[in-house]
């Protein structure tokens, strides 16, 4: 290819770059309910994760006895995408109080080495809303989780890898059958450390209007892909949840939520099921929470898990507490404790993390941060080492 052939290419995906920008752009400017936004995120991260196997996929296992003598692990440092994404949202009127509404959502990596990787949907939603409640359809998120983790000090932390919810590493343990003893890690995170279900697709929600502080959600999910799992020919998954919000006015707010969620989502056909509670109060310059999440899963018979039983158990719970200061209160000071526990048979594997942060906002959409969270994770049977991880952030994030 020559390099006039090359550089005519170049100018003309700018030149189609440029007109899609410039597309959606008038698209918002010509229709005043469709908005385009973002936030880029991205920290430093010097962070220790922990693991049992070096080289020859063994070192620190006793083979004989089936315990970890040794967790071993490097302090590296890394640049990371610390929960980027980009979207479009809006409505149109029809007419009687009614309206359609609509949500695209994608979640991108800008520290990604591949430009192919990176990409994916956060949310995909169109709906109706009216004075009758609201009514959604495609992927969103997670009622239960939002009930358990929204607005929690916990979920305030900005850096990845930071700290995550317990209560929602209790719900995740339990929908995705997580049982006593599974101690394989992925991205340095064993099963019992994981946090996922943040959001769910093929689902149909309806949320009830506001009413003197009340206000309730249910949703269902249906996959026929999960059919072969879990053998369950309509509702594959189901929550419904409730929060009541109290303003004190001047002397800021009480709010209290409550869920439950039950599914059969894990890789056989038994049933999870979890309930969860979250209470706070805030105002502009204090916050305190706690969240607790409660769960039961029963294992497949005949399954491969190191512990076989009919129940497995899962909780979790957290707190947390900040304190804001300065002009605009921009200042804030976070810090917040968990633990989460999977319990089978008398025995139990078992995650403490905590977390403490810095963070300056710069403006009303950008802020700075410096935090430090830990993990320390203790697996059944005696003899075993603890994990333990942590990690340093400082980061920069800006909304648009």
């Amino acid at each position: 290819m020559t390099h006039s052939l090359r550089r005519s290419i170049i100018m003309m995906k700018k030149s189609i770059f440029a007109v899609a920008v410039a597309s959606v752009m008038t698209l918002g400017a010509a229709q005043a309910e469709t908005v385009l936004y973002g936030s880029i995120r991205y920290d430093y991260q010097s962070k220790k994760l922990e693991d049992y196997k070096e080289k020859d996929g063994q070192h620190g296992l006793d083979q004989v006895e089936n315990k970890i003598k040794k967790f071993t692990g490097k302090r590296v440092s890394n640049l990371a995408d610390a929960g980027s994404r980009i979207g479009i949202k809006g409505s149109e009127d029809l007419g009687n109080n009614n309206a359609v509404i609509y949500n695209l959502e994608w979640g991108f990596n800008g520290m990604t080495q591949e430009e192919s990787k990176g990409g994916k949907t956060r949310k995909a939603i169109l709906g109706v809303t009216g004075d009758w409640g609201t009514v959604t359809a495609g992927r969103q998120d997670n009622p239960f989780k939002n009930t358990i983790v929204e607005d929690s000090v916990t979920d305030g932390f900005n850096g990845s890898d930071v700290i995550s919810s317990a209560a929602q590493r209790a719900m995740t343990s339990t929908l995705a059958g997580v049982v006593v003893g599974e101690r394989e890690t992925e991205n340095g995170l064993a099963p019992i450390q994981e946090a996922a279900a943040s959001r769910i697709g093929k689902v149909i929600a309806y949320t009830t209007p506001e009413f003197a502080g009340f206000q309730a959600n249910a949703a269902v999910m249906m996959d026929a892909d999960m059919y072969a799992d879990n053998k369950e020919k309509n509702i594959d998954l189901w929550t419904v949840n409730a929060k009541y919000s109290y303003d004190l006015g001047a002397n800021g707010t009480i709010l209290a939520k409550a869920g439950y969620i039950q599914g059969k989502v894990a890789e056989n056909e038994n049933k999870s099921k979890a309930w969860g509670l979250m209470l706070g109060y805030s105002q502009d310059a204090f916050a305190v929470t706690a969240s607790y999440a409660d769960g039961n899963y029963k294992s497949k018979e005949g399954s491969n898990a190191p512990i076989k039983g009919n129940k497995v158990k899962s909780k979790g719970w957290d707190l947390g507490a900040s304190y804001s200061f300065g002009p605009n209160y921009f200042s804030t000071v976070r810090v917040a404790y968990g633990q989460n526990q999977v319990k089978q048979e008398g025995q139990k594997d078992k995650v403490k993390s905590w977390a403490v942060g810095f963070e300056q906002k710069l403006s009303t959409r950008t802020r700075a941060w410096v935090e430090y969270g830990a993990n320390e994770t203790k697996f059944a049977g005696e003899g075993n080492d603890k994990k333990k991880d942590n990690v340093v952030s400082i980061g920069m994030r800006h909304d648009f």
